[in-house]
């Protein structure tokens, strides 16, 4: 019999760490109720996601101190939390892997799929140990959907001709997913031209859906693993991550309530042209719906960044001007350094507020001087400001 738990260097880290994540969390979880004035927004946002977080820390603790996975003379057995799973040699039909865990799938009904950490000591060794003895079920659906492929006339009338549009399509995916890669990088990191680099982020999920509409089922938009068909997921997930985040840090918005429904139709209208005339996606299995509702996710973020990126760069009205004096100055740092001016009542903006503003406008003002503010309805009709010095009117 051996037995194998998570590696060393991980349960060290997760035992000094999980402790203060948790003490983090469940004080975000009771901060709102501690202000003088009660913020229900916060209390339905902050509250749930750090009691979700301190439940996750304390399993994981928990999943440190009794989780194992034993190779023994009859079988394969893991030891979770809540559960025990055994399968019998001879109840093992094969293995899948992907960057997480391995999957030791059964071949009998009514027999559960045993998940095994990849951060488990010794991972590579069980691996190598099922690679003897049992078929890798990624590398067998592979090679029989790409038979399948090459023998589908309707791809091409030669088999010559359908292995190079296969060929293609891996390629054509290949260099739409570094695009999109690389339009994260050059919105979130340096958007200089800025138009250049938000309009990349903006453009490259586009092309990818028409791509995949155009490719006749020969480009996807998931990534299986033990999947002959390539996929465009990186071109949707990171441009429009880059497009929300630009979203978030360029523009103040005075008032979100006409945001949420027209990014909410982008999303629809996403998602149901790539549901359209496909075979990729079936709803016979919860593999199916998970997909939907991560790309329900982040084509929601698109539609949120796209949505309001328009609104704001399409409008060309005169604004309204208003004159605020500044309270209070503030730097929040991170992974992204933040700085918020505190301002007086303005037009209309009825009560103290505090806006975020750029480096260097915040370096040039000082408490209890004037600022600008600009008010524009929005070509989307979702109001926003800008704020700016004395010195720019």
């Amino acid at each position: 019999m051996k037995e194998y738990k998570i590696a060393k260097g991980w349960a060290i880290f997760i035992w000094i760490f999980g402790p203060v994540l948790i003490a983090l969390f469940g004080f975000l979880a009771i901060m709102p109720f501690l202000a003088d004035e009660i913020n229900l927004t916060v209390v339905l946002t902050l509250t749930p996601i750090s009691i979700g977080m301190v439940t996750l820390m304390i399993f994981g603790l928990m999943d440190i101190y009794k989780g194992r996975f034993i190779i023994n003379k009859d079988g394969l057995v893991s030891i979770g939390v809540f559960t025990t799973k055994t399968l019998r040699f001879e109840e093992i039909k094969g293995y899948t892997v992907n960057d997480q865990y391995i999957f030791v799938e059964p071949n009998a009904k009514g027999k559960k799929r045993i998940k095994i950490s990849q951060y488990i000591s010794g991972n590579h060794e069980i691996l190598s140990w099922l690679s003897a003895k049992y078929e890798d079920l990624d590398l067998i659906n592979a090679q029989a959907e790409e038979q399948e492929i090459l023998n589908d006339k309707n791809i091409g009338w030669s088999k010559e001709i359908r292995e190079e549009k296969l060929s293609n399509a891996r390629k054509l995916s290949k260099v739409i997913n570094w695009l999109g890669g690389l339009s994260f990088a050059w919105a979130y990191f340096y958007p200089k031209p800025y138009d250049g680099a938000v309009l990349s982020a903006f453009i490259i999920p586009i092309v990818a859906l028409i791509v995949v509409k155009l490719s006749g089922g020969l480009i996807r938009v998931d990534q299986k693993n033990g999947s002959a068909y390539p996929s465009i997921i990186y071109a949707l997930i990171f441009p429009s991550l880059g497009l929300m985040a630009r979203a978030f840090f360029d523009y103040d918005i005075f008032d979100y309530s006409n945001v949420w429904l027209k990014a909410a139709l982008v999303t629809i209208i996403f998602i149901f042209i790539l549901l359209i005339n496909q075979k990729e996606i079936t709803f016979r299995n919860k593999q199916d719906f998970l997909t939907i509702s991560s790309l329900i996710m982040f084509l929601f973020a698109y539609g949120f960044g796209a949505v309001i990126y328009l609104n704001c760069s399409l409008d060309k009205l005169e604004p309204e001007q208003y004159t605020a004096t500044i309270l209070e100055k503030r730097i929040s740092t991170g992974k992204h350094t933040s700085y918020y001016l505190k301002l007086t009542a303005w037009g209309h903006q009825n009560e103290i507020d505090e806006v975020s503003v750029s480096k260097g406008l915040y370096k040039r003002v000082d408490i209890d001087t004037e600022i600008n503010i600009y008010f524009r309805n929005g070509k989307l009709e979702i109001p926003w400001f800008i704020v700016t010095d004395r010195r720019q009117q």
